[in-house]
């Protein structure tokens, strides 16, 4: 019997150059980069790592990434500091085990 790998969500905040143009594939571009850069191929082949929701108007997004990861990945999103030579800065604001609990602090906040 196989074991169903666990997900986690992590909510961000974008904050960012106004001039800058963001959409799904830079975001996860520069992810991946940082993932490569810091941690290389072995902890990168673990992460599973997708983008859920995007919202450039709030200024927040959701990924999607194995349970095992979650170190690795919050510390990737700090050390992401520029898109295409803008600055940008992801804020991790939050980690779940669904997205319904992420878009519930989205409401509060």
């Amino acid at each position: 019997m196989t074991i169903k790998e666990r997900q986690r969500y992590i909510m961000f905040k974008i904050t960012m150059e106004s001039d800058l143009f963001l959409d799904q594939n830079l975001i996860l571009k520069s992810i991946w980069q940082s993932i490569w850069r810091y941690f290389g191929m072995k902890e990168a082949n673990k992460i599973g790592l997708w983008l859920v929701d995007l919202n450039v108007t709030e200024n927040y997004a959701i990924i999607r990434f194995s349970h095992e990861t979650k170190e690795v990945i919050i510390t990737a999103l700090t050390l992401v500091q520029e898109i295409n030579g803008k600055r940008v800065i992801f804020s991790p604001l939050k980690t779940s085990g669904t997205i319904k609990s992420l878009k519930k602090k989205l409401v509060i906040t």
